[in-house]
């Protein structure tokens, strides 16, 4: 898929447009194979399935840290985890340190889907790059790593301030912190 490329500088924006569209191809297709296995595994969804991984990876924690890291409103995480708690997937207690909390983990029923989800997962993407050897599945995902640190990086600055992002001659400035430094002559 080619993009217009009206308006675009030679070099750095045509490079980003097309890592651009590269991204959102490889997006697509990871939900169609997240898509297809949810669908096997009893009416998980998606957002279901991050907030479980969340758990796996960072352990038992309050909601409102699992929404910061999801990068959703706390509200939403507290229907899943209802929704998940329901179906025994996590489960809650109090929060020591302050009782009007709770805290989330993730129960062995839970971390039992989730792994099955993820063997099949790999299984699938395994199968569809077997033209490339572990040595280029490793650079690729290191790849992938460092423009999604960017990315994430470049989105918390937005957030803080939005119109500080988007000001200066140059498309891209304010994109990084890194960036940003650079222009007022800070150290990064």
């Amino acid at each position: 898929m080619q993009l217009a490329r009206e308006g675009l500088e030679v070099g750095r924006d045509a490079a980003a447009q097309e890592l651009l569209e590269g991204v959102s191809s490889l997006v697509r297709a990871v939900r169609c194979i997240e898509h297809r296995q949810l669908a096997g595994v009893g009416g998980l969804r998606r957002s279901d399935a991050s907030v479980l991984k969340v758990l796996m990876k960072d352990g038992e924690q309050r909601g409102g840290e699992i929404a910061a890291k999801l990068g959703v409103d706390a509200s939403v995480v507290s229907r899943q985890v209802t929704a998940l708690e329901a179906d025994g997937l996590v489960s809650r207690r109090p929060d020591p340190a302050d009782a009007r909390v709770g805290l989330v983990s993730l129960s062995p029923r839970g971390k039992a889907q989730l792994e099955a989800l993820y063997a099949s997962y790999t299984q699938q993407l395994r199968a569809a790059l077997v033209d490339l050897d572990d040595d280029a599945m490793v650079a690729a995902a290191a790849t992938m790593q460092r423009v999604a640190h960017a990315i994430v990086e470049a989105n918390q600055l937005v957030r803080q301030n939005p119109q500080r992002a988007f000001e200066g001659a140059e498309p891209t400035a304010g994109y990084s912190a890194r960036h940003l430094a650079a222009r007022e002559g800070r150290p990064r």
